[in-house]
């Protein structure tokens, strides 16, 4: 089977699908065999189950040749999902070794609903353990490498999957995010990343911060996502994921259509220089080409803005304490190593990235009161925001992937540069974070590459429930931009 299929964007597999022209075996097998021939040297995919793939895919046929009425809106669609999903029958690391042989009874709310809509799950992605690095890279099954450049980080937490799906080795990964877990990897790799409006696909089921009792919860500042080479390819996965949980009763959950549907009906607040998180050169001309292509396509661009609702430094102010308040329930990384590496920063710099960690780790009751009233203060001056304003345009970090980090005890003691200065290595998740801060949804799309070859992005936000808007607005661009390139893995 030609490799354009492997390539092909996760849409167009499902009209095949849907036409008889091609088989979900054909697909599952076809990606089998790029996963056996590439997954190697990748290290994308850390768990598979081929066998239930094919038998899942065949019923899949089945149940289209006989014309079965209702067929979901994945049907027969092979893809991959994060290893902290929890999926039934099949093993569910989230990358700790105190889970290496953890298999579910029980599906997570999500993968439960891709299964309905007719997907066919291969298998699961690598990732941090515990989900907390910007790499995905853990002493069960070490690093992914990037596929443009294999001394390179995928990203994280949900690099696997953004390997995977640049590769050619997925139809699209099933993701998940605290603070740019979905859209960081993406910008790395090349592919096209999203988070969803907070709340709008339920996290049962998801690790962390079960399993256990504690599978029943939801984590704060989380959200579902995806990866994938095309941003249409979203448009199927939200018919899928999105809608309350039945112990929510009579409510409901509903996507707005897209704001516009050319270019030029956007209105777009270019946001990306702030003095606490800077960009380097090749960022600032992604910025560049894509304030230009918006502006050939005669779209409504506000380069300075003067009414941003926040700074990078007050989103970091509420989004750290939230982020390390959950992180705290999960003590799993709490080694000697881990606790003597962070004690060894903390002495070095009692006000810094490590400091606050550890602060935030142990927040009140009370404390957290505090900081989840100015969370939705946020939330109100961003909802005012997007009455004259669609999108914002934003880096998603501030540079091109960086390399490998292999010291997973010493997370605060990394190196960053951006332009040859020295910068904490969080700093990579500090543009992408205000989303999680807003709760709003953001699409990263490739714009262009460094000289090096390395895929450079940015992102889109928009307003609560604007999904489809900034989908939109992603697809549009790509067709100016030239969207997702292949890596030079074949």
């Amino acid at each position: 089977m030609s490799d354009d299929l492997a390539y092909a964007p996760a849409h167009e597999l499902l009209t095949l699908l849907g036409k008889q022209e091609v088989t979900s075996v054909d697909l599952v097998e076809m990606y089998l065999a790029r996963l056996d021939k590439h997954n190697t040297r990748l290290n994308a995919v850390i768990t598979l189950d081929a066998e239930r793939a094919l038998a899942e895919a065949a019923a899949a046929d089945a149940a289209a040749a006989r014309g079965d009425a209702q067929l979901g809106p994945l049907h027969g669609l092979p893809i991959t999902i994060k290893d902290s999903y929890e999926t039934a029958g099949m093993r569910t690391s989230c990358g700790r070794t105190d889970l290496a042989h953890h298999v579910p009874a029980v599906d997570a709310e999500a993968v439960a609903r891709l299964r309905r809509a007719g997907a066919v799950i291969m298998g699961k992605t690598n990732m941090p353990a515990g989900n907390m690095d910007v790499q995905a890279d853990n002493k069960l099954y070490g690093p992914t490498n990037n596929p443009w450049d294999l001394g390179r980080t995928s990203g994280g937490s949900a690099g696997g999957g953004s390997v995977a799906s640049a590769a050619g080795l997925t139809s699209l990964d099933i993701g998940s995010e605290i603070g740019g877990s979905t859209r960081v990897p993406a910008h790395y790799n090349g592919v096209y990343g999203h988070k969803v409006t907070f709340r709008s696909v339920p996290l049962v089921g998801h690790i962390s911060p079960g399993p256990g009792v504690q599978r029943w919860s939801e984590p704060d500042l989380a959200c579902s996502g995806a990866q994938t080479r095309h941003p249409r390819d979203f448009v199927p996965v939200l018919k899928a994921l999105t809608g309350t949980l039945a112990r929510d009763g009579g409510f409901s959950y509903r996507l707005d259509s897209p704001r516009a549907t050319e270019l030029s009906g956007f209105r777009v607040a270019v946001w990306t220089e702030d003095p606490d998180c800077p960009i380097d050169s090749d960022v600032r001309r992604a910025v560049d080409l894509t304030v230009a292509a918006l502006r050939d396509a005669g779209a409504s661009v506000d380069s300075h803005p003067a009414s941003l609702p926040v700074t990078i430094a007050e989103s970091q102010s509420v989004f750290e304490p939230l982020l390390y308040g959950q992180l705290g329930l999960d003590r799993s990384q709490n080694t000697p190593a881990m606790l003597s590496a962070m004690g060894a920063r903390m002495a070095q710099n009692p006000r810094g990235d490590a400091a606050r960690a550890a602060r935030g780790s142990f927040l009140t009751h009370y404390a957290w009161m505090k900081v989840d009233g100015r969370r939705m203060e946020i939330r109100e001056r961003w909802t005012r925001f997007f009455e004259n304003y669609d999108i914002v345009l934003m880096p998603v970090t501030g540079t091109a992937a960086i390399p490998h980090h292999r010291k997973l005890v010493d997370r605060f003691g990394r190196p960053y540069r951006v332009d040859g200065q020295e910068r904490s290595y969080w700093d990579q998740v500090r543009w992408s974070a205000v989303a999680n801060v807003s709760g709003s949804p953001a699409t990263a799309f490739p714009v262009t590459q460094t000289a090096s070859g390395l895929p450079v992005g940015l992102q889109a936000m928009g307003p609560m429930g604007g999904d489809l808007t900034t989908i939109e607005f992603a697809a549009l661009l790509g067709e100016r931009l030239g969207g997702y390139r292949r890596p030079p893995v074949d």
